[in-house]
């Protein structure tokens, strides 16, 4: 009898142990798949910034791309506008130098191969005046592509021009040997100087790479 109530209360406590540990595991079990399940959301809420980030990041990459290549057909616009404007301007200057040195050698001892008025093509104005109005208005016609620089090289050289088409004026009445064509010797070799810082300016105008930049 005494036997039967001792295995009695070994089941007993065998069960509550049991019961116990049962309780212990259960608790732990409930309380890892807690831990696991919020780690998962966390987890989920970790990617879904992640995609947001990269989804703004790609928009944001796309939307520099199209800025970047608007700018730059901009600037490619811009910069054939320039380079024709330059090509007139560059016709024009290049005339009006050729000009300027036919008539020092109509107006100057510069020997029997040095250009003349009368060996000019036939497509060159033949008075000052006449390329000084040409390059005007082709800075009236492209003022927009000429920057403030531009313009300024462009007046000064009509300033510095002016003397000499007055001159001419008192000239083209005279003979070719008279005084008043030989005072105006410096007048075109100025003018020649000037217009070769002009040429020399309005390229650089263009921003194109020395070459020494290139090297």
């Amino acid at each position: 009898m005494d036997w039967i109530l001792v295995g009695l209360q070994l089941l007993a406590l065998l069960g509550i142990g049991s019961l116990f540990l049962f309780r212990k595991y259960l608790f732990s079990y409930s309380s890892e798949k807690g831990k696991n399940l919020a780690t998962k959301e966390d987890v989920e809420e970790i990617t879904r910034k992640v995609e947001g980030v990269k989804v703004e990041y790609v928009a944001e990459i796309e939307r520099l791309k199209v800025d970047l290549s608007l700018f730059s057909r901009k600037n490619t616009i811009l910069l054939d506008e320039k380079i024709r404007v330059f090509k007139r301007l560059q016709k024009r200057l290049v005339d009006f130098k050729k000009y300027c040195e036919a008539a020092l050698g109509e107006y100057d001892e510069r020997g029997e191969f040095h250009p003349n008025l009368q060996g000019l093509a036939e497509d060159v104005d033949k008075a000052a005046l006449q390329h000084i109005t040409a390059l005007h208005e082709i800075e009236q016609e492209d003022f927009i592509f000429l920057s403030k620089k531009s313009r300024k090289i462009l007046a000064d050289l009509h300033h510095n021009c002016s003397m000499m088409c007055s001159m001419e004026i008192a000239i083209f009445s005279e003979e070719s040997g008279s005084e008043m064509a030989k005072s105006s010797i410096p007048l075109y070799e100025s003018a020649i100087s000037n217009i070769d810082i002009c040429l020399q300016s309005l390229y650089e105008e263009l921003e194109f790479p020395s070459v020494g930049e290139q090297r």
